[in-house]
């Protein structure tokens, strides 16, 4: 019976969990930058900007399903114990693969809201790899915020603001734009199974005795002892 080598391809699995492809906010990163979710029972930040007391709450995110991201940010200016505060908020629009699709900011002073203009960037660029910022993206990014924070830093001059934390409104959002962006990160599908070619011996019967797909089936053990045949005795006259 004939016998020849198979060299079947082993297939290697380079990661025990699924990760999802997709745009991911480290939240607590963003809080530190800011000093810590230490206010409103660890949900804000305080921090002094320009002189100015601000307030930040953690980002609420929704997630699209092909993977990209919607962030809105609330922003404070604290203004004291006798005076109300001022609200500004700031939305950032994520493709799958990092890419900034759109931002806008919006500060309401005094019942007065003041908005940008909302900002589309043009094109698609790729992400790096899995895990690293989206340093790919940061160009656009950065064009983007100038667009924004200038949009409303006009406007807000057109209201005839004189309070220094107003003035400086448009400044710390945009502080909170570039903390934030760099606590984007995309990450990637799983790797796919790598196929490891190893040698393995296998036998097969020959080709007259049997189809090319079917393997032959060997047990452990000792083999089976055929007893011997009896010679056959010559025929009696």
């Amino acid at each position: 019976m004939g016998r020849m080598r198979l060299r079947p391809f082993l297939f290697l699995l380079l990661s025990a969990s699924a990760v999802h492809a997709g745009v991911e906010i480290d939240i607590d990163e963003f809080g530190k930058s800011l000093g810590g979710w230490k206010k409103e029972s660890g949900k804000a930040a305080e921090y002094k900007f320009s002189e100015s007391d601000y307030r930040t709450y953690k980002p609420e995110i929704t997630q699209s399903p092909d993977g990209g991201v919607f962030i809105s940010v609330r922003v404070d200016h604290v203004r004291g114990m006798f005076s109300s505060d001022d609200h500004a908020s700031l939305e950032m629009s994520f493709a799958p693969d990092g890419t900034m699709l759109s931002s806008q900011a919006a500060i309401s002073i005094q019942e007065r809201r003041i908005s940008s203009d909302t900002f589309r960037s043009g094109g698609k660029s790729a992400a790096k790899a899995a895990g690293d910022l989206v340093n790919g993206t940061a160009e656009k990014a950065a064009k983007l915020g100038s667009d924004v924070f200038a949009s409303l830093a006009a406007k807000i001059l057109r209201e005839n603001v004189t309070e220094p934390g107003r003035i400086s409104y448009s400044a710390a959002l945009r502080h909170n734009y570039n903390l934030l962006y760099r606590c984007v990160t995309v990450t990637k599908d799983p790797p796919k199974a790598l196929r490891v070619e190893g040698e393995v011996a296998t036998t097969v019967p020959d080709k007259k005795t049997a189809p090319e797909d079917m393997l032959q089936v060997r047990t452990f053990g000792e083999p089976v002892k055929e007893e011997p045949k009896a010679e056959p005795e010559p025929a009696k006259p």
